[in-house]
C-alpha cells in the first residue's frame, strides 16, 4: 500500500521531495527551451565545421574553392541555411559515409547555388541549379559520395562542368 503523499511516513517525504525536485527541473527546463527563442525556421546550434581548400579541374582550366566540410549528419542537415551571403569563392562540401542517391532542397537557404554531385573518386557527376528557398527536390540521377554546393554560377564562371575533378585533399574527413 502507498501511504497518501501527505503522510508522515520517511518514504512518503521522500517522494514528496523527489516529486517536488522533478516537477521544479521539468518546469525550469521548459523555460529554458521556451525563452531561447528557437523555433522551425531558426538555425540550429550546429559546431563549426573544418575548412579545406579544394581545386576543381576541366576542360584545360581550374579553379579553387575553400569550403566547410558537413561531415556529420547535424552537419550536412544545416547545410547553408539561414546564410545571406557567401564569398565568392567559398563553399560546403557535403561528405557522406557511402555512396548516397537523396536529394537536396533549399528550405531555409537564402544564397542561389549550384548544387555539384560528385563521384567517390571525385568526378563532378551533375549539377544542378538551386533556387533561393525552393522545397523542390534536387535529386541526382545516380549515386554520388559527395555534394559540394558553391554560388550560382560558380561552376559556368571557371569553365567547369559535369566530368571536371575535384582534388580531395588525403586528411579529408570521412562521413559519419
Amino acid at each position: 500500500m502507498t501511504p497518501y503523499p501527505g503522510s508522515n511516513t520517511p518514504g512518503a517525504t521522500l517522494r514528496s521531495v523527489r516529486t517536488s525536485l522533478i516537477a521544479f527541473l521539468a518546469v525550469f527546463a521548459f523555460g529554458v527551451v521556451a525563452c531561447s527563442g528557437a523555433d522551425a525556421d531558426s538555425p540550429p546550434r550546429v559546431p563549426s565545421a573544418e575548412r579545406r581548400v579544394l581545386k576543381v579541374e576541366g576542360n584545360g582550366e581550374s579553379a579553387k574553392v575553400t569550403v566547410e566540410l558537413a561531415t556529420k549528419p547535424d552537419q550536412r542537415q544545416q547545410g547553408l541555411m539561414f546564410r545571406q551571403e557567401m564569398d565568392e569563392d567559398a563553399g560546403m562540401l557535403f561528405i557522406f559515409p557511402e555512396d548516397n542517391a537523396t536529394g537536396f532542397w533549399m528550405k531555409n537557404t537564402y544564397i542561389p547555388l549550384d548544387i555539384a554531385y560528385i563521384s567517390a573518386e571525385g568526378r563532378v557527376l551533375e549539377i544542378k541549379a538551386a533556387k533561393p528557398l525552393d522545397e523542390t527536390l534536387l535529386a541526382p540521377a545516380g549515386p554520388y559520395r559527395y555534394t559540394l554546393e558553391v554560388n550560382a554560377g560558380w561552376f559556368l564562371r571557371h569553365n567547369l562542368g559535369p566530368g571536371a575533378t575535384i582534388h580531395l585533399p588525403p586528411d579529408l574527413p570521412r562521413g559519419e
